[in-house]
């Protein structure tokens, strides 16, 4: 996805200009999140609410799904599996379904109180 304008400014002389054009931190979602991925991985395996999920029969089969922004097939991968889940990055291309928002929407999704629509 290439990187977006953003709102025009006013510059110091008055005169609105776009601002320049910069990759936007959340574009590729798995390395704007690599750091926690792992730690992310161990808690949904130590949560008592992903536990009751995934620690039943009706999980047969492995089941993945992704979440992503801007690059078209590298995101982040949850796969639920008979009493455990796994979260890593990847590519979709086995995924059942996938979340996708733009960077700047999932910026605001992650800020520690995210405003309405968010």
């Amino acid at each position: 996805m290439p990187p977006r304008l953003s709102k025009r400014q006013k510059t110091s002389n008055g005169i609105e200009q776009p601002n320049t054009i910069m990759a936007h931190a959340f574009s590729d979602l798995p390395a704007a999140l690599a750091d926690a991925l792992p730690t992310a991985s161990k808690l949904a395996n130590q949560d008592p609410q992903s536990n009751a999920f995934t620690d039943t029969r009706a999980i047969t089969a492995p089941a993945t799904f992704g979440i992503k922004a801007g690059d078209p097939d590298n995101a982040i991968l949850v796969t639920v599996r008979d009493k455990k889940t796994g979260i890593h990055s990847g590519s979709t291309k086995d995924c059942l379904f996938v979340l996708s928002a733009l960077p700047e929407q999932w910026q605001e999704f992650t800020k520690q109180t995210p405003v309405m629509p968010y």
